[in-house]
């Protein structure tokens, strides 16, 4: 009996031990990598869909929309995780009366606006594979913009329930929540709705569009197939009728098929990653368990995982993405260079500006330079001087009667 009861204290010691360790490398490792290299990713990918080769996509709105959400969202887990645990374990929102208030609501409505914004750009592709020509009639920039401020607006109002259902008490005793719930059933009812809202909607929107769309895509593939068979058997079709606008509408449908494989990329991983974090939280509010807080910290690393891997995978999918990358790249090196060469040009200015306006290597032995001149000049001019007086005095000048000239009759002899 005793080695019984031994062997499973050795369980449960081994199984607390290991969900510590998971615990441990989700809050530690994981989800600081995911924070930082999420928000990067995720800037990086506005400033690519808001080139202008991108953004004259509607679905780039979303698309940029999506990364906003998604640095929200995991500056929101900066708060809620993963701080709390490098600083003593101690709740933010214990620390903070406007954060024990909205802390759950900033997390429901990034979670939100990523959710719907997910869907919207599933919508705007199933028009462009279903209704490529009614698209340009009902998705619009018009219509776009209209539809990102309609869900924001509906998000902000649709969890404003949430800080009504806390109360932050600084003087509460040792040993109870400073930020409580107090009112469990609102919490329990409107956190239900939230969550189907937020998580269970956006999924089934998402697995039927892109179901529809992956299936129209697969069907388009086999008329073309077929349609190049039947074009490749005919021998009265010119290869020359092939013109310029046949070739640019050709490249257009390339381009519009690249960017749906991107985003049904991006749709299926948002559907795989965060649908074991709602089918747990959804269990949990509706069996009222117990919190398995090592399987409750994995689901969520997996949530916020999806907010970084979004720049990959249109990495990966797009290569309109990846050139589109590397000009960013490009540009970039190349103002730095141009920085680099406008210092250095400045500097040369001013090395030569500060060697022109030095004194010369001979300022100090001026004032013995200009007494040597003069010395030098009057000696050469005494020497002229007596040179032009002997010269003068050897010359014999008589008038001898040779011409004349006005009467006079004028003669030179040495």
């Amino acid at each position: 009996m005793a080695d019984i009861n031994n062997t499973t204290t050795t369980t449960i010691h081994n199984s607390t031990i290991v969900k510590s360790n998971i615990i441990y490398v989700c809050i530690r490792l994981i989800m600081p990598c995911a924070v930082a290299i999420g928000i990067i990713g995720n800037l990086l990918s506005i400033l690519v869909f808001a080139r202008r080769e991108m953004i004259k996509f509607c679905v780039s709105i979303f698309t940029i929309v999506l990364a906003l959400s998604d640095i929200l969202l995991l500056t929101t887990s900066l708060f809620n995780i993963i701080l709390p645990d490098f600083f003593g374990g101690r709740s933010m929102s214990d620390k903070s009366a406007f954060w024990c208030h909205f802390h759950g609501y900033f997390d429901l409505l990034f979670a939100a606006l990523s959710g719907y914004s997910m869907v919207f750009i599933s919508v705007e592709r199933w028009f462009s594979v279903w209704k490529p020509f009614e698209k340009a009639k009902y998705v619009t920039f018009k219509t776009t913009i209209i539809t990102v401020v309609s869900y924001v607006s509906i998000s902000i109002v649709a969890f404003s329930w949430f800080p009504l259902t806390l109360h932050y008490n600084p003087n509460a005793p040792k040993g109870t929540n400073i930020c409580d719930l107090t009112r469990p059933t609102i919490y329990k009812v409107f956190g239900t709705i939230s969550v189907i809202f937020t998580y269970i909607v956006p999924f089934i929107s998402l697995g039927i569009l892109n179901t529809l769309i992956v299936y129209r895509l697969q069907a388009r593939q086999n008329t073309s197939i077929q349609r190049s068979m039947t074009t490749t058997s005919s021998t009265n079709v010119d290869p020359t009728l092939g013109s310029a606008s046949t070739r640019k509408r050709q490249r257009q449908r390339n381009i519009d098929r690249n960017i749906t494989f991107m985003l049904i990329a991006v749709a299926v991983a948002f559907m795989v990653m965060s649908f074991p974090y709602q089918i747990y939280w959804f269990y949990l509010q509706t069996r009222e368990a117990e919190l398995n807080q090592a399987l409750y910290t994995l689901t969520q690393t997996f949530r916020y995982l999806n907010c970084c891997c979004n720049f990959f995978l249109y990495s990966a999918t797009s290569s309109l993405f990846r050139r589109e990358l590397q000009e960013i790249f490009k540009c970039t090196n190349s103002l730095i260079n141009k920085k680099k060469e406008t210092n250095n040009l400045q500097t040369g200015l001013i090395t030569r500006t500060r060697t022109a306006s030095s004194p010369p290597l001979y300022a100090t032995n001026l004032d013995n330079k200009q007494a040597e001149r003069k010395k030098l000049l009057t000696t050469t001019t005494t020497t002229s001087t007596t040179i032009t007086t002997a010269a003068v005095d050897n010359v014999n000048l008589a008038l001898t009667p040779t011409e004349p000239n006005n009467g006079h009759v004028v003669s030179f002899k040495t």
